[in-house]
């Protein structure tokens, strides 16, 4: 089955899900099977952050190129 948009999860959500996971961290009253698998979650959602800002970079990288007017190509890293 092939995933469609609606499928995959959102980098928001991804996001609020690691929120959720690290409060439970934070609770201190999981088990070791419980924090493995909430590790295992984290990862997961993790991957899905990584990809949603990785995709996001690009599409700003092409938006800075298609504003270059002299045909020079300038990108800068971002930096907060």
């Amino acid at each position: 089955m092939a995933n469609t948009e609606a499928e995959t999860p959102k980098f928001s959500e991804a996001s609020k899900a690691l929120d959720e996971i690290l409060e439970k961290f934070k609770s201190g009253n999981l088990s070791l099977e419980e924090s493995i698998q909430l590790f295992e979650t984290g990862v997961s959602q993790l991957k899905i952050c990584q990809t949603g800002l990785t995709q996001s970079r690009g599409k700003v990288e092409v938006l800075i190129k298609s504003l270059q007017k002299d045909g020079e190509i300038v990108t800068e890293p971002f930096e907060a």
